[in-house]
């Protein structure tokens, strides 16, 4: 954070902390602290009767509803009373986001150095695009969304950006939500919509911790089905723990039915379970493989054509 200075001004008592960015940033072609008469020195004071006396509490109410209608009630109160201390509207909003209230709030906002990565109006335009995105999955709870939507302004995500995101994850995941939908009824009797299975499927603070695992787990389950080895969730969950992943599943059900038939034309028993241990990189089961791979080779001049990559088998295909 960037160190506070001390600015003064010789028709107000006392002086104001500011960042340098805040008292030397141009706005609009000038330098509004230094326009408004502020110094980073002590100035003799020349109070006049007007000057000394408190500005007007409603005043600043009215100005801060009229230029900053998108502060919360406290916001507003907070800059009404800068501005009865100030009577001058740059300073009322400098001191204004030096408070606990705007920290509170927009504290999000504010880079190390104590820069502002953009204004507060722009923040609220962002988050309400990206809540316009999420509507068009007819996502209409957006709390779990909230410090999703912070951390993307912090890395300034435009809403474009989001957009592009969601559209691409969307065309990821659409296809497992029955699937998902299944696994809410089966393990938590749960009647889920497909917008909150959608919602858990992108958001990380959605399906974090068990949640998360279990979809992974139940997209396993679901390369495997679709190519008619499906057996038991409790199955699946053991071999992810183990390090199976949904990209493994793919290759492997997609040419087990193949292998195992391969397998079996030689007269020998190639199971579901031994491709997929193989594919873990367990040493029986790869062992157990590469001699049916001896065989096929000896009796019809075939393999399975199993590739390795470190300890594990991939690839695995017949040739």
């Amino acid at each position: 954070m960037a160190d506070k200075i001390k600015i003064y001004r010789k028709d107000l008592e006392g002086f104001y902390n500011v960042t340098p960015d805040e008292y030397y940033k141009s706005y609009q072609g000038g330098d509004p602290l230094i326009s408004a008469g502020y110094q980073l020195t002590e100035q003799k004071q020349e109070l006049s009767a007007a000057s000394s006396a408190s500005f007007l509490k409603e005043d600043g109410l009215a100005i801060a509803k009229e230029t900053y209608g998108f502060f919360s009630n406290a916001m507003v109160q907070e800059y009404a009373k800068n501005w009865t201390r100030t009577g001058n509207a740059t300073t009322s909003l400098v001191l204004t986001r030096q408070s606990a209230v705007w920290e509170k709030e927009f504290g999000y906002l504010k880079r190390e150095d104590g820069s502002l990565i953009m204004s507060e109006l722009d923040a609220l335009s962002n988050e309400a695009s990206y809540k316009n995105t999420l509507s068009e999955y007819d996502i209409k709870d957006f709390t779990l969304f909230k410090e999703k939507f912070k951390e993307m302004i912090k890395s300034e995500v435009s809403p474009l950006e989001f957009q592009q995101r969601i559209d691409l994850v969307a065309n990821q995941v659409l296809d497992d939500i029955p699937a998902v939908r299944d696994l809410f009824a089966r393990e938590y009797n749960i009647e889920a919509t497909d917008s909150a299975i959608f919602g858990a499927l992108i958001n990380d603070d959605v399906q974090d911790g068990l949640l998360a695992n279990q979809i992974t787990t139940l997209q396993i389950e679901g390369e495997a089905a679709s190519r008619g080895f499906a057996t038991s969730f409790a199955k699946f969950e053991n071999l992810r723990r183990q390090g199976f992943t949904r990209e493994k599943a793919r290759s492997l059900y997609q040419n087990a039915g193949s292998l195992i038939n391969t397998a079996s034309g030689i007269g020998r028993e190639l199971t579901i379970e031994t491709l997929e241990q193989a594919s873990l990189g367990n040493k029986q089961a790869t062992e157990r493989i590469n001699r049916i791979n001896a065989e096929l080779q000896s009796k019809q001049g075939i393999q399975l054509g199993s590739a390795k990559k470190g300890d594990e088998v991939t690839g695995l295909i017949a040739d």
